[in-house]
């Protein structure tokens, strides 16, 4: 979890983190029952890690979809490099793409290759009430399926331009992203952040905001953006030698890379290479549930030997190409030759 300086607008300076609180309306007889609520939310809770230039980053996140829909904190996946995510139950996906961030909340959706997943419920943020009793669920110091005990202890507006929920609930870094969650096993919010030298004072975003963010997902989303100083045309046409990276294992993933590689190959521009340490870029791609041996779903990244994304797409259902996957592949390529033609055009002038 992100801690805050004590210096200027403490309260209104901070990015916010999302908790996730117990929303029980005025009226209702609701008790939280720890064990019971836990017990219902705890496999949708995820732990999210990688590598940035600054070294090793975790946090937490909830499923929100049986498909692999995850909510996290953008300030846990902003400059990763190579990420990773881990159910409950001990399974890592190592890859995700991104689907939507927002960048004034702090809040992020992004995507694994799954299906049947357990996924956690929504609340309504707009009916909390202070003193209702919450539970934090996270990773802290990576202790995955760590709970917490707390209450609301109120609902702040930052100047700006947005509410967060004030909590009790102890948290602890690699926690942020968690959710916060009510006496209905409802998430409420999502943690965010605490005060520095501050005990049981932390902050979370409210859940509403994330269910607009799901109402208005991207179909496609650039994942480039997400590093900072990062360009997605810069060094394209640098890209002599690639090393490509598993797709996954199904036969869907075999034809988008066969394609893939096919078309780069005969292109005469570009030379495979094994080893990434060999390579001027590294390509690598999820390729998700297949139909009639293509792919719906499908993410591509393009990212140099130290990890910065040249390149990033992600696409869902069928495409100009006949799917997702040979959609996302032919715009890479197309990319690729395209930075090649113009690279030789302005060295002949």
């Amino acid at each position: 979890m992100r801690k805050a300086s004590n210096g200027g607008r403490t309260a209104v300076k901070l990015a916010p983190l999302l908790l996730l609180f117990a929303a029980v309306p005025l009226g209702a007889q609701t008790v939280l029952n720890s064990v019971e609520t836990t017990k219902k939310v705890s496999a949708a809770v995820v732990r999210v890690y990688g590598q940035t230039e600054v070294g090793q980053v975790e946090g937490s996140g909830f499923l929100v979809s049986s498909d692999g829909k995850v909510v996290t904190s953008l300030h846990v996946i902003r400059g990763i490099r190579r990420g990773s995510v881990q159910l409950a139950g001990g399974d890592i996906f190592d890859s995700f793409t991104v689907r939507g961030v927002d960048e004034r909340r702090d809040l992020a959706i992004i995507q694994i290759s799954g299906f049947v997943l357990s996924a956690i419920e929504l609340g309504d943020s707009n009916e909390l009430q202070p003193g209702e009793p919450v539970l934090l669920v996270g990773s802290p110091r990576d202790l995955q399926g760590s709970i917490t005990a707390g209450v609301i202890s109120g609902v702040r507006e930052l100047s700006e331009g947005f509410k967060v929920i004030q909590t009790d609930a102890a948290a602890n870094p690699a926690n942020s992203g968690g959710p916060l969650v009510n006496a209905r096993a409802q998430v409420v919010g999502v943690l965010g952040f605490k005060l520095k030298d501050s005990s049981g004072l932390n902050f979370a975003v409210p859940i509403n905001y994330v269910r607009r963010m799901l109402n208005n997902l991207d179909a496609t989303v650039s994942v480039a953006s997400l590093v900072a100083g990062s360009t997605e045309s810069k060094r394209l046409s640098d890209v002599k030698k690639l090393a490509v990276l598993s797709f996954g294992p199904t036969q869907a993933a075999r034809l988008v890379r066969e394609k893939l590689m096919n078309r780069l190959a005969k292109s005469g521009q570009f030379v495979l290479v094994e080893e990434p340490r060999d390579a001027d870029a590294v390509l690598t791609g999820v390729v998700g549930d297949s139909v009639y041996g293509w792919a719906n779903t499908a993410a591509i990244r393009l990212s140099d030997v130290a990890g910065g994304i040249l390149w990033g797409d992600e696409a869902r259902g069928p495409g100009r190409w006949g799917s997702a996957s040979s959609n996302i592949a032919g715009k890479l390529a197309d990319h690729l030759l395209n930075a090649g033609k113009n690279d030789r055009k302005g060295n002949n002038k």
